[in-house]
């Protein structure tokens, strides 16, 4: 696979604090950290963070018990550290040869770390940093793409072994654990899933129960794996036997609304018109009360990030994104179909895996 660039990375947000004016970047462990250094570690209560400066180089701040495991794990080759008897943003502000004015937080930073750094940079002016980098992790490279097409096609394969090996009376939960495992068998990384059957299914997000398998029912799975922290999120429905001519009908309409949003995806189109395009064929169809979230999210190092595809939405869609494209039918009491792929965005937008979805007998 090609390596992902760091550096680059790292040298065009150093860019934008620049052009911002910002002095410091605060990163802590966090998906943000992960995306510029590298390393996935958990948030704890000892101050660990990345610090990109204007005038100087990136630093990294972590407890001197933890100086092996930072260097091998992340892109920086030293580390200040601190000790445990000491003020760890003490340390940090030791650390600092600048003159601070300005402080860009990353956006899920704990309160406490804000507090104590304002203890410290009582005359600093602290932002939200969130509009910067959430931006470039929304336009994928190549590097990024290889990853995540990757990640699809072992989800997609994944899914599809544990429908051919669906069995009368399997539970939601029991074909849940099947499908994470088929997927984790090819991926070598953990693995999420979501199986509703029949009226479980008419819930977009219902929980995984006992309801068991049996024959001519409706399945729907909603599962991805990783590649590297890169994720995919596809939504397969299906038969379980014969499909009824409802279910055939319904389904040729959020065929045809997939269809549509993605025909609409592409760079320069207002996000929210891409869920417009697929709500219209469903609004057309005499369905639109049954379709009940928006099209789509965007999609990498999270299941869920920039851009979104909803009403409200006028930012225009750049070449790299990468969004889900899952338009839905949920009938109460009933069943619902979802389809869901993950469109990669260009001046002809592409789904990064395709393949054959008429899978019932």
């Amino acid at each position: 696979m090609k390596s992902l660039n760091f550096e680059e990375r790292e040298n065009k947000l150093k860019k934008d604090i620049e052009k911002n004016d910002i002095d410091l970047f605060i990163i802590p462990p966090s998906v943000d950290f992960l995306y510029m250094f590298k390393g996935a570690f958990q948030i704890s209560e000892r101050l660990v963070c990345g610090i990109i400066q204007k005038d100087d180089d990136s630093i990294l701040i972590a407890p001197s018990f933890e100086k092996k495991r930072m260097t091998k794990f992340t892109t920086f080759d030293d580390v200040v550290t601190w000790k445990e008897e000491e003020d760890p943003y003490a340390v940090l502000r030791d650390a600092i040869s600048c003159n601070v004015k300005k402080i860009a937080m990353e956006p899920t930073t704990p309160f406490e770390i804000y507090s104590r750094l304002k203890k410290k940079y009582p005359e600093a002016e602290f932002i939200d940093g969130g509009f910067l980098i959430r931006k470039m992790r929304s336009i994928k490279d190549s590097a990024e793409i290889e990853r995540m097409e990757i990640s699809g096609e072992n989800t997609v394969k994944g899914i599809l072994k544990t429908i051919e090996n669906l069995e009368e009376g399997l539970t939601e939960l029991e074909i849940l654990k099947r499908a994470q495992k088929e997927m984790t068998s090819l991926s070598g990384e953990p693995s999420w899933a979501l199986v509703q059957i029949d009226e479980n299914s008419a819930m977009p997000h219902g929980p995984p129960s006992n309801k068991k398998l049996q024959k001519n029912s409706v399945i729907l799975i909603d599962a991805g794996t990783m590649c590297e922290y890169y994720f995919a999120d596809i939504t397969v429905t299906t038969v379980f036997g014969k499909a009824s001519e409802e279910f055939l009908k319904v389904y040729d309409v959020v065929e045809q609304a997939n269809d549509a949003a993605l025909l609409k995806s592409k760079t320069g189109v207002p996000a929210e018109q891409v869920d417009f395009a697929a709500r219209e064929v469903i609004d057309n169809a005499g369905y639109g009360k049954y379709f009940t979230h928006r099209l789509g999210h965007g999609l990498g190092l999270e299941v869920h990030e920039n851009p979104y595809i909803v009403k409200g939405n006028k930012d225009p869609l750049l070449s790299g994104n990468v969004h889900t494209n899952e338009p839905g039918i949920y009938i109460p009491n009933k069943f619902g179909i979802r389809i869901e792929d993950d469109i990669l965005v260009n001046k002809t937008s592409k789904r990064l895996v395709s393949f054959d979805r008429h899978i019932w007998s």
